[in-house]
């Protein structure tokens, strides 16, 4: 009787299941990696518009002897953001109030907020559930007797408006004192 010949041509159960741990081991790892990667980037685009708008703010300032009133006045002096290319709350289901706009292909709401010597610019998360719940927010401002600064939050800890009355907090809980606020 003759027998038949088997070739290997084919992995086994057990070299198959190897690769396959060895897949899932490196997905468990990268993926949280890229996800912290991606908010990061998502928050230096938004931090850069809140740059922007402040410097803007403060050329419109010195021209004019008062702060924009409208998106339109500050894209005057901004080359990189022209206020008719922001992009429409609608598009992404939020409302917006006047001096919102969505930024960063609707992962942000831009505000600015005026009050006598003071310019505060704020960008946060477009919503508290979903694909942008976990922006972190960022936060300038422009006092023209003391100067401008700007934060970033380094955690999902949700800020949004002007911060007139009270503190804001840091990452650690700390008051943040910026622009002459708290003082």
């Amino acid at each position: 009787m003759i027998k038949p010949k088997f070739h290997d041509k084919g992995f086994t159960l057990v070299e198959l299941v190897v690769v396959i741990a060895v897949l899932a081991i490196l997905s468990a790892v990268a993926i949280p990696a890229f996800v912290g990667v991606m908010l990061k980037a998502r928050q230096m685009a938004a931090l850069t518009y809140v740059d922007a708008t402040l410097k803007s703010g403060l050329i419109f300032n010195s021209k004019e002897d008062r702060w924009p009133q409208s998106w339109d006045e500050f894209s005057q002096n901004m080359s990189s953001n022209n206020a008719n290319e922001f992009e429409s709350c609608t598009q992404y289901n939020s409302q917006c109030e006047g001096n919102q706009r969505a930024i960063v292909r609707g992962q942000y709401l831009i505000e600015f907020y005026i009050r006598g010597n003071e310019l505060r610019v704020s960008a946060w998360r477009m919503n508290n559930v979903g694909p942008t719940a976990s922006n972190r927010s960022v936060w300038g401002c422009l006092n023209l007797a003391k100067g401008g600064q700007m934060y970033a939050w380094q955690t999902d800890n949700y800020y949004q408006g002007p911060s007139w009355e009270g503190p804001m907090f840091d990452d650690d809980g700390n008051a943040l004192n910026m622009c002459g606020q708290n003082s």
